[in-house]
């Protein structure tokens, strides 16, 4: 009877080792797969701080632009146009920031606003001011208002899709 208590025994003694070697082996490729999946996570977290950095340099590039498109208005059209000439056909979201026209700052707007609103004699002798062009941002905003599609907007306007995407962007 011993003996079979003792062979009972070391056939229950062989099947715990089965299952710690099966326990330990589940466990290590569950750690295989987590170390698999933090690297997974550092290349993406790489990749997203490497296109933020290259969107953070293109926003500068555009600021600067527009800086010097503002500081000399008298020759923003001749810039533009030999800039236009130069961008490829393709590069939509270049040629997006070289037709951008920014609004003036407030402060502007205000001060000339100011300056209209005093009396003065000379203001009520100057003659009304011809009607302001429409840009082509408001163009866009008004065709989109009307209910057109990005690609009828974009047929119309003789602009790439994705500019007059990025246009409409910028009014949000």
């Amino acid at each position: 009877m011993t003996a079979f208590w003792i062979a009972a025994l070391f056939v229950l003694q062989l099947g715990g080792f089965y299952m710690i070697a099966l326990l330990y082996l589940r466990m290590s490729r569950l750690d295989k797969t987590e170390k698999k999946q933090q690297q997974l996570m550092k290349e993406m977290e790489d990749s997203l701080a490497l296109y933020i950095t290259e969107v953070k340099e293109e926003n500068d590039r555009l600021i600067e632009q527009l800086t010097k498109i503002q500081k000399n208005p008298r020759n923003n059209e001749s810039k533009v146009e030999a800039k236009k000439s130069s961008v490829p056909q393709d590069d939509e979201v270049a040629a997006a920031s070289v037709y951008f026209n920014p609004k003036p700052p407030t402060s502007k707007v205000l001060d000339s606003y100011r300056s209209q609103q005093q009396p003065n004699e000379t203001s009520a002798a100057k003659t009304r001011p011809e009607p302001k062009q429409e840009t082509e941002f408001e163009t866009v905003y008004r065709l989109h208002d009307e209910g057109l599609t990005l690609n009828e907007i974009a047929s119309q306007l003789k602009k790439g899709k994705t500019e007059v995407e990025l246009i409409l962007k910028f009014k949000r």
